[in-house]
């Protein structure tokens, strides 16, 4: 048998490959080594140090946020005014927010805050003008608006100012932002600038308008939203109308200049060039206004367009157009005063704006906004037919400078008179007919001096039945009032209408007959419309003295009316205030041929209690001049009197015991009533003719036996007049006089005056060639 394969080489093979042992090391062991257990910690080296810290808790006795500020001004998260002002800043806008609400409700709580650092929270706030979150805007315009500018017109003018200057300068910069919203809003803060602190305007005034007239020219704001125009518009009406309000201001120290010398005009040309307020530079101011009317009617046209193609009308465009129209009537005011400003007499003042710059600056621009009139004209809501007021205001204004070949006075005056025929029918809200016809009615006047005579009779008319259509509870009764005193009377105007061919002449009648009317009606219902009334009708009665009356004849029952028995219903005249019973009395005088029917009323109110003494004492004196003026007749006038004197209910209060105690005394009024009376009769010429004129109804009233008081004064009238007639010695009068002497001892309470009585009343009739030498007492003589 052979050997297997491989046996013998294989077991050399694995023999050689076995481990072969390593050799003792020599000498000792340096480590020891350990073998450890999975999972248990090494212990410390023997020289290792030892890093444990050991401590203890420290307790203090406080130490908390809340108790630091103790005594503090916090908000409801705790935070103070400091720790607010730095959060306006923060880059988030929520935290912004909640700053700004933290800053209103600090304020709210402490007020103190506010006072202590005004400036250092304007400063930090005016920043937030030009936030880019819209909440963080509005919130800081609610802050100002309701805080902090109440409280800064308490502060003095140099630190006013100098807050304001920090303020105008983020506004101007907002004004240019590139965010279309923020612009917008920064006008909004300019216009709530100009409303409390107007004084301040005219500094920045040409910025403020290169700014209006930049974004109304902005056509992304024009095509894509023009609603958001409002708050532009608004802010633009406003400060307008400041240049307008501090334009008039002027016109007084600009009218006292005038007449001044060379060297005081030059000084004065100076101070106001030194002066801290500096007006207005109305050079510059008037060429940034001209560029606002083209931007302005471009924006008119444009919108008024987009109306009329609409089916209906949404609240913003309509409001967007009247802002823009009413911005366009302030700066035509505004140019007309300019061009009426006196020209003075030194070339430093003289003004290069005069009537032909007007028309070749303004007018003409306003061919177009009179296509838009014709274009509402067409249509009948209410909204249009307000457009269209608007505008005729405008070119009212202008009336005197328009051209009739531009704008056709006859189609313009058809216009107008439209409008009064429509806006009864057409604007059923009272509030807005009040605000937009008023403007109207006050330029009437001026537009019918004007007009050519053959364009006015539509007018006339269409204004009279407006003007007796009217309601006494209307306020637009004051414009129509002021219209119509305008046209009768040249106060203002310096022109006669009826005399220079103007139409007028022909409706003076029925305006006068109306006013009585209004009169009567006012007293209950609009009480401010009885003085204005009253006021007319004595400057009429003063500038027509040959007036005829038979219009005024309604006037009488202002004083009452006399049934045909005799009886009188008493008017309201003696529930009147004190200055229109004053303005009634003077009336008197100018109306004379009402007076015979006016007297017996007149009388009555002069007999009730109700009445004051001072305009009964003003009655008789107004009816003694107008007797001396010979408008009215003597036995008027007596016949007057002698009611008075007859028929005057005393009440002597305390000094005499019969007499009603609860009645206030009037034994003053009726002593100084005699004496007035008794005067007025001795001035009528002889007292014996006099007496003469009166006796039959002087006896009358004697024999009536009114009350004591009376009496006694029946009697002084005939002491008085009677110098040689000898009346009282018949035998009839011998009995009157006893009859009252018998009356008068039973109610004296001094016995021993009785005979003195008798004595001092009778004797001078027995003896009339000699003159009283002695006084009655108290109680019987006045």
């Amino acid at each position: 048998m052979g050997r297997p394969k491989g046996g013998a080489a294989a077991s050399s093979s694995a023999s050689s490959k076995k481990p072969k042992p390593k050799p003792k090391q020599r000498g000792g062991v340096d480590f020891k080594k350990y073998k450890h257990k999975v999972g248990r910690k090494l212990p410390p080296p023997k020289n290792a140090t030892s890093t444990e810290i050991k401590s203890k808790t420290i307790v203090l006795p406080e130490q908390s946020m809340a108790s630091e500020r103790a005594g503090m001004a916090v908000n409801k998260r705790g935070l103070t005014l400091r720790e607010l002002l730095q959060q306006t800043a923060h880059y988030n806008a929520n935290v912004r927010r909640a700053a700004l609400n933290g800053i209103k409700d600090i304020v709210v709580k402490h007020p103190t805050e506010l006072k202590l650092h005004k400036v250092a929270i304007i400063e930090k706030l005016q920043e937030r003008i030009c936030d880019t979150d819209k909440v963080v805007r509005e919130s800081l315009y609610s802050i100002l608006q309701s805080m902090i500018f109440p409280s800064l017109k308490e502060d003095n003018a140099i630190s006013t100012r100098s807050t304001l200057f920090l303020l105008m300068a983020n506004i101007l910069n907002g004004m240019t932002h590139l965010s279309i919203d923020i612009q917008l809003m920064a006008f909004r803060f300019l216009e709530l600038v100009v409303l409390n602190f107007p004084s301040s305007f005219s500094s920045y005034a040409e910025q403020a308008f290169n700014n209006f007239i930049a974004v109304l020219s902005n056509d992304r704001i024009n095509l894509h939203d023009r609603n958001k125009l409002n708050s532009v518009l608004s802010g633009l009406g406003h400060c307008l109308s400041l240049v307008a309000k501090t334009m008039e201001n002027d016109d007084i120290s600009n009218r006292q200049v005038h007449d001044l010398s060379a060297r005081e005009l030059w000084k004065c040309t100076s101070d106001e060039d030194n002066s801290v307020g500096r007006a207005f530079a109305m050079p510059n101011l008037l060429v940034k206004l001209q560029s606002l009317v083209q931007i302005l009617i471009n924006s008119v046209e444009v919108s008024a367009s987009e109306l009329c193609a609409k089916s209906a009308i949404d609240a913003s465009s309509s409001e967007a157009l009247l802002s823009a129209l009413h911005c366009l009537d302030i700066i035509c005011r505004i140019f007309i005063h300019e061009v009426k400003k006196p020209q003075l007499r030194f070339s430093i003042s003289k003004t290069q704006f005069g009537p032909d710059w007007l028309r070749s600056s303004l007018l003409i621009h306003l061919k177009n906004l009179w296509g838009v009139k014709r274009l509402f004209h067409e249509k009948e809501d209410g909204k249009f037919f307000i457009f269209n007021l608007k505008i005729a205001e405008i070119f009212l204004c202008l009336s005197a400078w328009i051209d009739s070949t531009m704008f056709p006075a006859e189609e313009f005056c058809h216009f107008v008179s439209s409008l009064f025929a429509k806006q009864a029918k057409t604007l059923r809200n009272k509030d807005l007919m009040e605000m937009y016809l008023s403007p109207i009615i006050t330029c009437i006047p001026d537009l019918i001096f004007n007009a050519p005579d053959d364009s006015k009779e539509h007018l006339l008319e269409a204004f009279t039945d407006a003007f007796r259509g009217c309601k006494v509870d209307c306020k637009l009764i004051f414009p129509y009032l002021d219209a119509v005193g305008e046209m009768l009377l040249p106060e203002k105007t310096g022109t006669w209408f009826a005399e220079d061919g103007s139409g007028v002449l022909g409706y003076h009648d029925v305006w006068i007959h109306e006013l009585p009317r209004i009169l009567l009606q006012s007293i209950d219902k609009a009480p401010s419309v009885t003085k204005v009334v009253l006021e007319l009708l004595l400057r009429i009665g003063q500038y027509f003295p040959t007036l005829d009356c038979e219009n005024l004849r309604p006037f009488i029952k202002l004083f009452g009316v006399e049934s045909s028995s005799g009886a009188v219903e008493l008017g309201p005249f003696v529930n009147l205030a004190r200055d229109c019973q004053e303005l009634a009395t003077s009336c008197l005088y100018y109306f004379p041929s009402l007076l015979p029917d006016i007297i017996g009323p007149l009388a009555s109110c002069c007999l009730s209690d109700a009445l004051e003494p001072l305009v009964l004492f003003r009655v008789v004196e107004v009816l003694q001049s107008t007797y001396k003026a010979g408008s009215l007749q003597i036995t008027e006038l007596l016949s007057f009197l002698l009611l008075l004197m007859a028929r005057f209910r005393v009440h002597p209060g305390g000094l005499v015991t019969s007499g009603n105690p609860s009645k206030v005394s009037n034994w003053d009024t009726f002593k100084s009533l005699n004496r007035l009376i008794l005067t007025s009769l001795s001035e009528m010429g002889d007292g014996s003719l006099v007496l003469e004129l009166m006796w039959n109804n002087l006896s009358n009233a004697i024999a009536k036996k009114p009350s004591m008081h009376n009496m006694n004064g029946l009697f002084r009238i005939i002491v008085t007049l009677d110098a040689g007639t000898n009346k009282l010695m018949n035998e009839d009068a011998v009995k009157l006089i006893a009859g009252y002497l018998v009356d008068a001892s039973l109610v004296c309470n001094f016995p021993n005056f009785r005979a003195l009585i008798a004595i001092s009343v009778c004797l001078p009739y027995f003896a009339p060639r000699h003159s009283i030498s002695f006084k009655s007492p108290k109680g019987w003589l006045c």
